[in-house]
């Protein structure tokens, strides 16, 4: 009988359960040696001691804090992230193929034998594996209540962002290497191609080619609300398709100021602010990450992947007397 994978998982996750992970294991649960943590220090940590015996692939189940979490214990070794996705948006299981709770799809790439290794950058030594932003974006995650994800999901963040649309927004200025300064009120960075799930924010994104995709929009709340979403309805933010409003970049390095205090945001989880004077260092690790994949991943259906969620969220709507 193979060795069975080590699984890295948080019990008490809403997700968990709502995802139907639970369900899933009790069918599946021979492939894995399921190991409960009780914190994202915990969890990185034993991803750490895992990659340091030598272990080939070590999986985690959870969104993509989750992932980063153990992504952090295992950067620089030659063990593999295996994804079960399980979380909100599950960002970068739908980037590389595998899908948002598609877990028969995400045994395939755990248990086979094909993996990339992808850039990992950083915000002041923080690292994300997706997405970062400074400004409205990652002031509706801020905003965000882990009451609202059980209960909205991902609609959660179009409330939200619906909430926030008439706050002030920032001054925000990205300096290039070269000493360029662009300013703006919303700077967006990726890493992949990938935005809220099945959303595509930047078309010409690749985890692999050690450059970072960076939009920078100089509009009010409004006009960065719709700037989003055009990119998203034209599958990703080109120069042909900019408005006058938006800087297109990809840099390696940079760094943020600001006029006021701004939010920003790592995959998905808030992860704090900027003062005036302060500064938020861009920087890409030297160490890569090993993520296990399918070469050839099955298509996935996106509105049979969102149609519980919009169904919860008309009933949840329903409920409220809307």
């Amino acid at each position: 009988m193979p060795e069975r994978i080590p699984l890295l998982l948080n019990p008490k996750a809403g997700s968990f359960f709502r995802s139907g992970l639970k369900d899933w294991l009790r069918k599946n649960g021979e492939h894995f040696c399921c190991i409960e943590t009780t914190s994202a220090v915990d969890l990185s940590e034993h991803a750490r001691r895992l990659a340091d015996t030598g272990a080939p692939l070590v999986a985690a189940a959870g969104g993509d804090g989750t992932l980063m979490c153990a992504a952090q214990g295992l950067l620089g070794s030659e063990t593999a992230l295996g994804i079960l996705p399980c979380g909100t948006m599950n960002v970068l299981a739908r980037e590389l193929g595998i899908g948002s709770r598609r877990f028969d799809i995400a045994l395939q790439a755990i248990q086979g034998d094909y993996s990339r290794k992808i850039d990992i950058f950083a915000i002041n030594g923080k690292p994300f594996l997706q997405l970062a932003s400074f400004g409205l974006d990652a002031r509706v995650v801020e905003l965000i209540t882990p009451r609202m994800k059980k209960n909205l999901g991902a609609a959660a963040h179009i409330l939200t962002a619906a909430q926030t649309s008439m706050e002030p927004l920032p001054r925000i200025t990205l300096t290039l290497t070269d000493g360029e300064g662009i300013k703006g009120s919303e700077i967006l960075l990726g890493n992949g191609k990938r935005y809220a799930g099945a959303g595509t924010l930047f078309a010409d994104a690749d985890y692999r080619d050690g450059l970072l995709d960076v939009a920078v929009i100089q509009q009010s709340s409004i006009g960065v609300l719709y700037e989003i979403l055009s990119f998203m309805f034209m599958r990703g933010a080109r120069q042909d398709n900019l408005s006058t409003g938006t800087e297109l970049r990809q840099i390696k390095t940079g760094r943020i100021t600001c006029s006021s205090t701004t939010p920003y945001q790592l995959d998905g989880d808030f992860a704090g602010v900027i003062e005036p004077g302060e500064e938020a260092i861009i920087t890409q690790l030297p160490d890569k990450l090993k993520v296990a994949m399918l070469q050839n991943p099955p298509p996935e259906n996106i509105i049979e992947a969102m149609a519980p969620r919009i169904e919860k969220l008309i009933k949840k709507m329903e409920s409220l007397g809307y």
